[in-house]
């Protein structure tokens, strides 16, 4: 086999080769912090769409029981209804457990409120469910029982 004819058959060579990687990391700081935003939004999503679940589940509870569920604070309503409402645990799986700061929930029996700062940038926005079954989104702090 002569020099020419192995030359051929090498492959790519260095500089080929480098220019590939600088190309591919160029796409990919270029689409990297588009993707961080998309993950966001749908950490957002996901909560407000299992708030919205947990006052079906909330609804649900209290036609088998005659009453809302209640609870003496919002870690207590949190501990004794996380295992019985499903929306409940995973909003607690996205938002975390290290406080119960985020979260906020009242009932009196014949009424309720529930409320949870959502994930993000956002410190102040906040989406909630009322017995009167409404999502509230958009809110700058949690609701309060009337």
């Amino acid at each position: 086999m002569s020099f020419k004819r192995l030359r051929k058959q090498a492959g790519f060579t260095l500089i080929e080769l480098l220019i590939v990687i600088v190309i591919l990391g160029t796409l990919a700081s270029i689409a990297l912090p588009n993707l961080t935003g998309l993950i966001e939004d749908a950490r957002v999503e996901a909560v407000t769409f299992n708030t919205r679940t947990l006052l079906t589940e909330i609804e649900v509870y209290r036609f088998k029981e005659g009453t809302y569920p209640t609870a003496a604070n919002t870690s207590t309503f949190i501990t004794n209804f996380r295992d019985e409402f499903n929306a409940l645990d995973s909003i607690v799986q996205e938002i975390g457990i290290e406080s119960y700061e985020p979260y906020h929930y009242n009932s009196d029996g014949d009424s309720f409120v529930f409320s949870v700062k959502l994930p993000g940038e956002s410190e102040t926005e906040y989406v909630g469910i009322k017995s009167n079954g409404d999502l509230e989104e958009g809110l700058n702090s949690h609701l309060n029982l009337e």
